[in-house]
């Protein structure tokens, strides 16, 4: 069971993140690094997000 943070991987997120990534990087990729790549893509997610929101203010 994930932590409530992380609620937003779904298992099927999981696999589909390995199976992409495995391709790219020609090797099987294991859980813990498609939880890593999913973490990081969210954070950069939200960095843009929040740079895009500050761009927006007076």
């Amino acid at each position: 069971m994930r932590p409530p943070a992380m609620a937003w991987m779904s298992d099927e997120l999981i696999a589909e993140t390995r199976r992409v990534w495995s391709e790219a990087y020609r090797r099987v990729i294991s859980e813990e690094e498609a939880v890593e790549i999913l973490t990081n893509v969210r954070r950069l997610t939200e960095v843009l997000w929040r740079a895009e929101q500050e761009k927006k203010q007076p």
